[in-house]
């Protein structure tokens, strides 16, 4: 909390305590994405510029919302900006993929052809599930436009580069095409495509050729191929053909080669000019506008999903943050959102692609009511209406939850060494933990690491801390496996790491011989995992190292205490 006439002021040094932590974490070809309105631009714009440096400045893009909330006396306040920052320019545009987008609708369509393909349909089936898909989109978009008082446009649709894309049929793994009654036995895969024009540009090189014109030249463009069923001649394009009809050397593909692929596509008789068909996974993307047109209700979006309206302030549609998240990221990659809010992000990464991995941070008491209800939600299905779901979903996956501790947190799990009753009533926190007094004892038992508690949250509800874990993080380890063994008298949790170093814990008493079993499970491990050797074994509380032939750390209660400064 601060007072109003420090707001300005501690809103910007609070975030460029956060923007230098952000920084740090990026890879070297990380992209960085903060939305904000016009209150706090220019001051967030001086922030990154000099966290960033202003050569890694990417654009300022505009989002362009639809909104009748502004209350505004003078004009209609209906965008926000998003400020697009590197951690290193130059090698962001290095990778050909960066700035570039699915086309909208390419992911709802895969997800159609992912959910047929087992069933093997028929090519009439399945281009009938696409119209399907295409008309639930208009009828969904004209919905959300007319709440808004938009009249629908086709210029308004962001799928209108995609209808096109309505024809389907089966190819082998190696791309060669097969009639409907192989596509079972040879396990083949949908390809969803569209006519494209076989023109050749007027601007291309190649078109001011003499040659082009030359029926007796290999390169003429203005042949007349003959119709596989009539048998006689179509026209050609206006200003030839984009292929020599004949394979020629210089040139990718001809005509021929094309028909014997199956990538020409045939009128019903020899009156049409035959078109090429264009696939889609191979022109999957587009190029990333600085100016975006996205009138989706987020808010709307999230009443769906937890069935209750109003529950989060203005959040924002996942549609916005999926194209930041496929513009900038691979497969495999993480998605870090240090103000999480309603969970967008998450949802948005989830619905992009199941292999990304997302990281959400969020200190409010909406992520116990909004954030993670609606992760859960959407893990399941994407289809909700009004807090039901509206379709199965077939997705699987993981989440972890955290909860990080607190100073305060710190303070109330922490026993003074001070005798209190001699200490005078109602001492400040600020004055009872000084600096010259920081001889503090823990309250961690390592000799009991699963049964280790403390209080959290504003309610201090006790809650267990998982000691392995911590551990890991303190140590920066990066896990390879982790095992469970119960088949001794006692549970042992190992965790083998990427410096193939063993992690055991284990319930022991000081004194207390268990090294046969620390070297069955070290064995186990060996037998396992040839190709990492454990090099290292850090156990807790008690070991007798003379009977382990590794190198061993014992871990206790002030290691985890390492580093801690009290000020």
């Amino acid at each position: 909390m601060y007072k109003d006439a420090f707001r300005h002021s501690s809103w910007t040094t609070m975030m460029a305590d956060r923007l230098k932590l952000a920084h740090s974490l990026l890879s070297d070809k990380g992209i960085f994405f903060s939305s904000i309105d016009d209150k706090e631009k220019n001051s967030l714009d001086n922030l990154l510029r000099m966290e960033f440096g202003m050569k890694n400045r990417v654009e300022e893009l505009i989002w362009v919302q639809n909104t009748s909330k502004s209350m505004s006396p003078t004009y209609s306040n209906t965008h926000e900006y998003v400020e697009v920052y590197a951690k290193d320019l130059e090698k962001a545009k290095a990778d050909q993929g960066m700035f570039r987008e699915p086309k909208p609708g390419y992911s709802e369509l895969m997800e159609i052809v992912r959910q047929l393909n087992p069933k093997y349909p028929s090519i009439a089936e399945i281009e009938l599930a696409i119209q399907k898909l295409f008309e639930e989109h208009r009828a969904d978009l004209y919905g959300q436009l007319q709440e808004q008082g938009i009249e629908y446009s086709r210029k308004l649709d962001p799928w209108k580069g995609i209808y096109n894309y309505c024809h389907a049929e089966y190819r082998d793994e190696n791309g060669c095409y097969l009639a409907e009654k192989q596509a079972r036995n040879r396990q083949a895969n949908i390809w969803i495509w569209r006519e494209d024009n076989p023109s050749m540009p007027m601007v291309a090189a190649g078109a001011r050729k003499a040659n082009v014109r030359d029926p007796d030249d290999p390169n003429y463009r203005f042949y007349n191929p003959l119709h596989p069923v009539t048998k006689k001649k179509c026209p050609h394009p206006k200003t030839g053909w984009r292929w020599p009809l004949k394979p020629l050397t210089g040139y990718a593909s001809s005509f021929e080669e094309l028909v014997d692929d199956h990538r020409i596509c045939w009128g019903k008789n020899e009156n049409k000019i035959p078109q090429s068909k264009r696939f889609l996974h191979e022109v999957e993307t587009n190029v990333s506008r600085s100016v975006i047109n996205d009138y989706t209700d987020g808010e709307k979006e999230l009443t769906n999903i937890l069935g209750h309206s109003r529950a989060f302030p203005n959040p924002k549609p996942t549609t916005l943050i999926e194209r930041f998240v496929q513009q900038t990221t691979n497969h495999g990659e993480y998605i870090l959102d240090f103000f999480a809010g309603s969970g967008t992000t998450g949802h948005s990464v989830w619905r992009s692609d199941e292999r990304r991995r997302f990281i959400l941070n969020e200190m409010g008491d909406y992520f116990e009511s909004i954030l993670k209800p609606r992760i859960k939600r959407i893990m399941n299905t994407m289809y909700w209406k009004n807090g039901k779901p509206d379709k199965l979903g077939n997705y699987k996956g993981m989440i972890k939850i955290q909860t990080l501790e607190q100073y305060e947190d710190l303070l109330d799990s922490l026993t003074p060494v001070w005798d209190e009753e001699k200490l005078p009533d109602n001492i400040p926190v600020q004055y009872l933990y000084m600096p010259e007094q920081n001889q503090l004892a823990s309250s961690l038992d390592l000799s009991r690491p699963f049964n280790q508690t403390m209080r959290t949250g504003r309610t201090r509800e006790t809650k267990n801390i998982d000691l392995m874990e911590t551990w890991c993080y303190l140590q920066g380890y990066w896990i390879r496996s982790k095992r469970v063994f119960r088949e001794f008298d006692r549970v042992y949790r190992a965790v083998l790491t990427t410096r193939n170093v063993l992690v055991l814990f284990r319930d022991i008493k000081t004194g207390e011989d268990d090294a046969e079993n620390i070297r069955a499970v070290c064995k186990s491990f060996a037998d396992t995992t040839k190709d990492f050797p454990v090099s290292r074994l850090e156990v807790n509380h008690h070991v007798d190292l003379r009977q382990v032939d590794l190198p061993v750390q014992v871990i206790t209660a002030d290691d985890f205490l390492r580093g801690v400064r009290w000020s």
